[in-house]
């Protein structure tokens, strides 16, 4: 019986491991991507929109030989502050559900009228159809480069719902937390000091899996050739991902102290009581 009392207890020392694995992942995801404040930060740790800026203007450019036109019709057709208050509509649409558009009018206009200015004469009805292509290639080239989609509410609906599941999965997880501890304690009644060895288990077994997972990813991906969409996002994401393995690196080690802390308090109490015991057992009564 003692056997299946301490067996039992191990078995939901591991289903409690799993339970704080879970709760950690659930709040570094929570913190990280699935905040709108935090990737603003990153945006601006990376001079995301100084970067954006020039990769709209270097991108405007392929189109320039194939135009015929000078480059000077680009001059001033698009700023930085354009960018990072597009940038951040984009951003609003997605985690706030906001409905703003993202204009082109004012870089259309501009250009038409560099354009204009450029060439000094009337356009032929030809060259006018080719000029409103280069417009709106110019125009579409702009929403492209600065992320603007029309699935932006879709995203932000997709984000609702992740963060409503795991909202619903960390309840679950508190709860299940708390019948395990609580059934730790009930099973080690005879002997509460046990409770300190089980919990000390459980939470050294979370540290390890939490690192050995990191340790995992990081021999399996290289972060430094991860690239999507262009250099610039590519180089957000890549430090996203780089942060959320140190946070479960942090993590991983803080677990591993407190469990090893558990379970070295567990050794001194258990071994003081028995030496205790003994002293007892051999010291006559007076």
């Amino acid at each position: 019986m003692k056997k299946i009392n301490i067996a039992l207890q191990y078995i939901i020392a591991l289903i409690l491991s799993l339970t704080i694995i879970a709760f950690i992942l659930i709040n570094m995801f929570s913190s990280t991507i699935l905040n709108k404040n935090y990737i603003m930060s990153e945006l601006e740790n990376e001079n995301y929109y100084e970067k954006i800026y020039e990769e709209v203007e270097s991108n405007f450019e392929k189109y320039i030989n194939q135009s015929g036109l000078d480059e000077e019709v680009l001059d001033g057709i698009v700023s930085r502050e354009k960018v990072e208050q597009d940038t951040k509509k984009i951003i609003d649409n997605i985690f706030s559900g906001g409905n703003e558009t993202i204009s082109t009018d004012e870089i259309k206009n501009e250009l038409e009228e560099n354009i204009r200015v450029s060439l000094k004469r009337a356009l032929t009805k030809t060259e006018q159809e080719s000029v409103n292509t280069f417009v709106n290639t110019i125009c579409n080239e702009y929403k492209s480069t600065i992320l603007s989609t029309k699935y932006e509410n879709d995203i932000h609906s997709m984000f609702n719902k992740v963060s409503e599941y795991l909202s619903s999965i960390k309840k679950i997880i508190l709860i299940t937390s708390f019948i395990c501890v609580a059934l730790i304690i009930i099973l080690s009644i005879k002997q509460l000091y046990q409770i300190l060895a089980r919990i000390g288990v459980s939470i050294t077994i979370s540290g390890l899996l939490l690192l050995i997972s990191r340790i995992y990813i990081i021999s399996k991906t290289k972060i430094s050739d991860i690239t999507i969409l262009n250099n610039t996002i590519s180089i957000v994401i890549r430090n996203v991902i780089t942060n959320i393995l140190n946070i479960i690196n942090k993590n991983s080690i803080i677990l591993l102290i407190i469990g090893i802390v558990f379970i070295l308090l567990y050794a001194i109490i258990k071994s003081t009581m028995e030496a205790k015991k003994i002293k007892e057992q051999y010291t006559p009564e007076k």
